[in-house]
């Protein structure tokens, strides 16, 4: 144990005295070394934000040499067709449901109930009262063979009937857009006394249609999907 102890002293004496002073100059020259090397925090940043600011110039340079053509901005706010509007409107699982809210009349009729300046209870009733002159629940458009359909359903104590049940026949056709042209005899249960001479259907999307209506103005359907029976 003494000889242990003894040792010990004289070597730490000796690391003292040689080793570790050697050990502590070049730690102390590291720590210099490493300080020097190493950039500002403030350098760091500014250097860092020059190279962002250089990349977003860049982007910038670049989406300006990539803009986009005249037609294509143009043509932006037309249907990105899936298949021509005459296919899309006789596909035979389609049910086109009318959106009052969005049609012309119920625009209109919503400007007139608000302006009464009833409580909302009083404007509901109104709105109801002013749906409930436009005969139409839902439309469809069939093809059978070579033969096509219009149909017109409405509700009838509950019941959804074929209101008006009208032959036609394709018109012009346009990216967005078709014409029908009734024609013949109306064979729903409430024929109408005069068909008219043609009938435009506008295609915002695929999921919707405005029909023109020489009557309601501006009609807006939206699409529903699944089994329908004939």
């Amino acid at each position: 144990m003494k000889f242990f102890r003894s040792n010990c002293l004289g070597f730490a004496w000796l690391c003292v005295s040689v080793g570790c002073g050697s050990a502590q100059t070049t730690a102390s020259t590291e720590v210099v070394v490493s300080k020097a090397a190493s950039p500002a925090p403030s350098a760091a940043k500014a250097a860092s934000r020059k190279e962002t600011n250089s990349a977003v110039e860049t982007d910038k340079a670049s989406a300006g040499s990539e803009s986009v053509p005249e037609s294509s901005a143009q043509e932006e706010g037309l249907r990105k067709a899936s298949r021509p509007p005459a296919e899309l409107i006789t596909n035979p699982t389609v049910l086109y449901v009318f959106n009052f809210g969005e049609s012309d009349t119920g625009k209109s009729a919503k400007e007139r109930c608000e302006a009464s300046g009833e409580g909302k209870s009083r404007v509901a009733e109104c709105m109801a009262k002013a749906r409930e002159k436009v005969p139409v629940e839902s439309i469809r458009f069939v093809k059978k063979g070579a033969e096509y359909f219009w149909i017109t359903l409405n509700r009838y104590r509950g019941n959804l009937l074929k209101w008006h049940v009208i032959p036609f026949k394709v018109g012009e056709e346009g990216t967005d857009r078709v014409v029908i042209k009734p024609f013949g005899k109306d064979k729903g249960i409430a024929p109408m006394p005069k068909l008219p001479s043609a009938l435009e259907i506008t295609l915002p999307n695929d999921y919707s249609i405005v029909v023109k209506d020489p009557e309601f103005g501006n009609m807006t359907f939206d699409a529903k999907i699944g089994a329908i029976e004939d």
